[in-house]
């Protein structure tokens, strides 16, 4: 899998932050609920990469990514301002949004598991299935929308449920990530 981020996600654990590190979290944690701010910021910086990584001609689908709680309404509205942006700035692209992923049931984040010193979810914990029909692949990306990654375990269960797909995110961890 390929993940694409805007800005590298820095843990205030291993060192002080810099005033750009600390935005980068603020932002990050702001696309949870998310905000209007939050999702243009994101937006403007995701769009050029998106832009860049994929072939003129080739049609993009953005996928929200559902939170833990089964929820797809934070990351619908920044893969929404996401594809606003791209028409805005590259209006020859054709880019729609998507749902292909949900969860069976609701689960414990992972963000909350790692506060309380327990592993984030791995594969098949994350309940999620397949909520999309067929899909065409021909001259098509796929890109599941998410706020962050930090060991790209979500984006992958999405892509294992999935069959397919990459991630965009604002901010990564930098961890290692498979490309497949």
């Amino acid at each position: 899998m390929h993940i694409i981020s805007a800005h590298k996600y820095v843990s205030p654990r291993a060192r002080p932050l810099t005033p750009e590190e600390t935005e980068v979290r603020r932002i990050a944690y702001a696309l949870k609920v998310p905000t209007a701010e939050a999702c243009e910021i994101a937006a403007r910086d995701l769009a050029p990469l998106l832009d860049t990584a994929e072939a003129p001609s080739t049609h993009i689908v953005l996928m929200p990514v559902p939170a833990s709680t089964g929820s797809v309404d934070a990351n619908r509205q920044l893969a929404n301002e996401l594809a606003a942006e791209i028409h805005r700035r590259y209006p020859e692209r054709r880019v729609q949004v998507k749902l292909t992923v949900g969860r069976q049931h609701p689960v414990e984040s992972s963000c909350v598991r790692r506060r309380r010193g327990v592993r984030g979810l791995r594969g098949d914990e994350h309940a999620f299935i397949r909520v999309a029909g067929p899909l065409t692949a021909t001259a098509t990306a796929y890109y599941f929308v998410d706020n962050m990654a930090t060991t790209g375990a979500t984006l992958e269960a999405c892509r294992s449920a999935l069959g397919f797909g990459d991630g965009i995110v604002w901010a990564d961890e930098g961890r290692t990530i498979s490309d497949n």
